[in-house]
């Protein structure tokens, strides 16, 4: 089995100048994902991955072409640093997700993710284009922020994935708030507490 590391960033409506789509309040316009595999340790990189604006077969990334949203908003954007002209050069959410479901192999996986809300709004945007769902019921997965804090600290707090690198002394070789730098953040900490707590997986 495989772990699959995801991260996502969205964009939404912009204020006065649009309006919210209740359908999909969230438009995702970045997939980044890292897969390791049993023991927590990053999968082959083999060859490169086909996937437009892909790297090896242990990552996966592409931005996605907006096509509810179109302009960016304003906090969104200072946040992830990203600019509506990039988004434009990015593929069409079916056909992204589509390479990323690819990409994922017909191995058994668990997807993983910092917190819930990446898999809810990775659900949310397949619906509104009429993709199957990920499960027939509750999908599993692992919240590697819930796991970090049963793992290193009180089992009830939340805190942010920079705060995990900084607390296990992790290597900031790429900058945050982007989708695979937050992914490979995110997949360093599931790899340390496979290593050094797994009884917290239990969870």
């Amino acid at each position: 089995m495989n772990y699959v590391v995801l991260d996502l960033e969205w964009n939404q409506a912009n204020g006065i100048t649009e309006h919210e789509v209740s359908a999909i309040p969230f438009e995702i316009v970045e997939i980044g994902a890292v897969k390791l595999d049993a023991e927590g340790k990053r999968c082959p990189a083999g060859d490169r991955n086909p996937a437009e604006g892909a790297g090896p077969k242990s990552e996966f990334s592409q931005l996605i072409r907006p096509s509810v949203y179109h302009e960016m908003n304003q906090i969104t954007g200072r946040l992830i640093h990203l600019r509506m002209k990039e988004l434009k050069k990015g593929r069409p959410f079916l056909e992204a997700a589509q390479a990323f479901f690819a990409w994922c192999g017909e191995e058994e996986h668990l997807f993983c993710s910092w917190g819930s809300s990446d898999l809810t709004e990775l659900q949310r945007n397949m619906a509104y284009y009429h993709m199957k769902p990920l499960a027939d019921g509750p999908l599993a997965y692992l919240d590697v922020q819930k796991l970090f804090s049963i793992a290193y600290e009180d089992g009830k707090s939340r805190k942010s994935l920079a705060y995990a690198v900084d607390f296990l002394k992790l290597e900031k070789d790429i900058p945050f708030h982007r989708a695979l730098s937050d992914a490979h953040y995110t997949a360093k900490i599931l790899s340390r507490i496979v290593a050094e707590r797994p009884q917290a997986l239990r969870n």
